[in-house]
């Protein structure tokens, strides 16, 4: 039986325009890998798959990098986060709707697990410093338009193992079972989390980076400032950097000439966010890290 021409042509065309329909109520990535080193994982829905560079991050994963393994992604807004080795980070939410008029309704929310991260924000921060937070096992930072950077000391043991041992077990795993490894390794590395140190690094003093421990203090961080945060006495007063994140911030460096993701080449441009650090002149500062 012969296919009519005309039949077959209908039938194509309205396949070729049905995908875009289907695309367009997609959701859309809230960023992009810019750079990956060693092994980095991502698990969403039960399911995990491996990060290199130009990948999509997606709302609702949770990240992981093995030993000696980092990795630089940029988001739709132009927030920038680098995770260093053996650390743990979920998108717990993200919504960027481009334009001025969207500022109140954007948001990003970041948890993290052990692991040393770095983070410059970008214009969800800009435009409504509130709309921008980092959940930590010992509290909640408050970003108001800055760069952080932050120590999450991991827990010696981690589901009956030593931590380093049940994150190698995850990058062992092959698929789903990777994936529900990580969720164990999440919430039992969470609730044995001993210390954090975070740090102001740069940014303005008027917008102090602000950490909020479980017992409700608050402490605000002026440019150059960091906290130490333990289980058992909470946050410290803001003071002098801890030379400990001055250690371990080189593993997590940002690439500043690492390229744009193409998909934001017409939103960000080749340097988002750059004209933030010089709009308010003499009250910026420099923090006390190096990269």
């Amino acid at each position: 039986m012969k296919t009519c021409p005309v039949r077959f042509a209908l039938c194509l065309l309205c396949l070729l325009f049905s995908v875009p329909a289907a695309w367009a109520g997609a959701e859309k990535p809230a960023g992009y890998v810019q750079e990956a080193t060693g092994q980095v994982l991502a698990a969403r829905d039960g399911q995990s798959r491996p990060l290199n560079a130009k990948d999509p991050v997606w709302r609702g994963d949770t990240l992981a990098t093995k030993a000696e393994s980092t990795v630089q992604i940029m988001f739709s807004d132009g927030t920038t986060l680098v995770m260093g080795p053996e650390s743990l980070l979920a998108v717990t939410e993200f919504v960027n709707e481009w334009g001025a008029d969207k500022a109140l309704s954007n948001r990003m929310e970041f948890s993290y697990g052990p692991g040393v991260f770095r983070a410059v924000t970008g214009m969800i921060s800009e435009r409504n410093p509130a709309a921008f937070k980092v959940e930590t096992p010992l509290g909640l930072i408050g970003i108001r338009g800055t760069e952080l950077g932050s120590l999450v000391a991991a827990p010696a043991q981690a589901g009956g193992k030593p931590f380093g041992q049940a994150l190698g077990d995850v990058f062992a795993a092959k698929g789903n079972a990777a994936a529900s490894l990580l969720a164990n390794l999440w919430t039992a590395s969470a609730g044995g989390v001993p210390r954090e140190v975070h740090a102001h690094l740069s940014g303005f003093n008027k917008r102090p980076l602000a950490f909020t421990d479980k017992m409700g203090k608050t402490v605000n961080m002026a440019v150059g400032q960091g906290v130490t945060v333990t289980r058992e006495r909470g946050a410290s007063e803001a003071g002098p950097i801890s030379k400990d994140l001055d250690t371990v911030l080189p593993s997590a460096s940002i690439n500043t000439k690492s390229k744009v993701p193409a998909a934001y080449k017409s939103t960000l441009g080749d340097t988002p966010g750059s004209n933030k650090n010089g709009s308010e002149g003499s009250d910026s500062g420099g923090g006390g890290c190096g990269g």
